[in-house]
């Protein structure tokens, strides 16, 4: 395969989509390398990286992937950011409102294998597994008990 610039943005774009388990996606603005560089330092003291997204060849990647729900969310200037090795505790407060002073709005996170957007997000009480199985379960459980009283009048 001859390597061109198209080509190495598609490879980083499926590397960063592979190898990642913990990625943000993040709606950004242009701006002018002066302040570019403020929101590289700002980046760099919340111990985060970021690769700027090229939308066409990031649409046609998710489109043929198991992300394919997020490919919508791709518009504008995107970018992912992944938290760097030594990063400590990741709270909402960091994750939104440190982002928004540096003028990036969150769409989606990348968490193992699966993708929440930012309604999902909203809604969801926790993002691990277990938690969200047993409550489901709960769910499932109380449903049951509702419809066999029902129907049993």
């Amino acid at each position: 395969m001859k390597l061109n610039t198209k080509n190495y943005k598609t490879l980083k774009t499926k590397n960063y989509l592979k190898e990642t388990n913990l990625l943000f996606f993040y709606n950004g603005i242009n701006r002018s390398s002066n302040n570019w560089i403020a929101t590289e330092q700002g980046l760099k003291t919340l111990n985060f990286s970021y690769y700027k997204i090229f939308n066409k060849t990031t649409a046609k990647i998710l489109k043929n992937s198991i992300y394919s729900s997020v490919e919508p969310t791709i518009n504008g200037t995107t970018f992912f950011i992944k938290p760097n090795n030594n990063c400590n505790v990741l709270t909402r407060h960091i994750l939104l409102n440190n982002f928004e002073l540096l003028f990036f709005t969150m769409l989606a996170i990348k968490l193992n294998n699966k993708v929440y957007n930012l309604n999902q997000l909203k809604t969801t009480n926790s993002l691990k597994y277990k938690e969200n199985m047993l409550l489901f379960y709960q769910f499932e459980l109380t449903h049951l008990k509702s419809s066999i009283v029902y129907f049993s009048k």
